[in-house]
């Protein structure tokens, strides 16, 4: 068993690994404790660092072998100041840990071994049961961990373009119970749900909408919903809803990091995309999303520059972007595009100070 069973810790869970019980005197099981402070000892320290570097190499992609090593000396330190730290124990060894202070999970991180068993759902309903905790800062270019959080109910209400020491690794906050709902006179911003695939169909199966923007036609109302639980869930993705039907009618999002088209795009700034489904062009409720959506972006998530980018020919794309305030930048060609052909491709750029220089639409709420 673990090596803290005998030390007056408390133990918030255990579970037998194998799903059964076991015969009198296995070990084979893992265990959540409690470690105050006397006990954060320069052994347990040192184990719990090493549980940090086997999970930033895990899910850490975007760090490379120097930055990993440039951040290792700040962990002790922080491991021991955290207000409450819980240990994972599997089979007596050390795999996973986190730091709750006040109302935030500080740090999470679990082996490889432990990822994918549930330990980490564990963390958080303790974190959020016991300790009260209700938010979470995440890097952006870690999507594992931003879409387990989406799971467990934390949405992003805030964004800086560099980590605590000024590295540029976005850091995404992110609170619980807290969906993210914007409103203008007509629409509903809001995340997409998985009983949406059947309107997302509905719209995104019509060949005029996906193809001059690089994407497929949806074929099947599985492959909607499938499109919501992947490309749909990524943050600052949202369905743009009728007000008055309560209808999903099109889709609206910043892009961030691996996730725009352009090099030209720097931390602190975004890629904005949408579209909208057919029997809706021409009646201005994609410009009054994109507004929405900029304000958030320049307002709540600090945003020096926001940029749209669309295909040679998309002249219709390009008068919404025109009508928003975006400017021309520049014009990359040989793109190659998501349906795999290649492509000239206009980017157009919107600055903070330009966007509050000149609203187009009132502001909404």
């Amino acid at each position: 068993m673990s090596l803290y069973l005998n030390k007056g810790i408390n133990c918030y869970f255990c579970k037998w690994a194998s799903g059964h019980t076991p015969d009198v005197g296995t070990t084979d099981m893992v265990g959540i404790f409690e470690i105050l402070l006397p006990e954060r000892t320069e052994t347990l320290l040192a184990s719990l660092l090493g549980v940090w570097r086997e999970s930033v190499r895990a899910s850490h992609r975007f760090l490379t072998e120097k930055d990993i090593l440039n951040l290792e000396p700040f962990v002790p330190e922080a491991i021991l100041n955290t207000e409450r730290l819980f240990v994972v124990c599997d089979n007596g060894v050390e795999a996973g840990f986190m730091g709750v202070a006040g109302r935030e999970i500080e740090m999470l991180f679990l082996s490889p071994r432990m990822m994918g068993r549930g330990v980490g759902r564990r963390l958080v309903e303790l974190a959020v049961k016991s300790c009260g905790a209700d938010r979470v800062d995440v890097n952006e270019q870690n999507p594992r961990a931003v879409n387990f959080y989406r799971h467990m109910g934390f949405n992003t209400v805030g964004r800086d373009a560099t980590d605590y020491l000024g590295n540029p690794f976005p850091i995404l906050h992110m609170a619980l119970g807290s969906e993210v709902v914007m409103e203008t006179e007509r629409l509903i911003l809001r995340p997409w749900h998985d009983d949406d695939a059947a309107a997302l169909y509905r719209y995104a199966r019509d060949p005029r909408i996906g193809p001059v923007a690089g994407w497929a036609p949806h074929t099947s109302e599985a492959i909607s919903l499938e499109i919501i639980r992947t490309v749909f869930s990524s943050p600052e993705t949202y369905a743009v809803v009728l007000r008055q039907s309560g209808e999903p009618v099109g889709s609206i999002g910043l892009m961030f990091a691996d996730g725009v088209h352009s090099a030209c795009i720097e931390g602190g700034e975004a890629e904005i995309g949408y579209w909208i489904g057919v029997p809706y062009w021409g009646r201005g409720l994609i410009p009054e999303a994109v507004e929405r959506l900029l304000q958030r972006g320049f307002e709540e998530l600090g945003l020096s520059a926001v940029w749209c980018g669309h295909y040679d020919g998309n002249a219709q794309s390009r008068r919404v972007m025109e009508k928003c305030g975006f400017r021309f930048h520049h014009t990359e060609t040989g793109k190659l595009s998501p349906l795999g052909d290649l492509r000239t491709e206009h980017f157009l750029r919107l600055t903070a100070d330009e966007w509050r220089a000149g609203q187009p639409f009132t502001r909404s709420r």
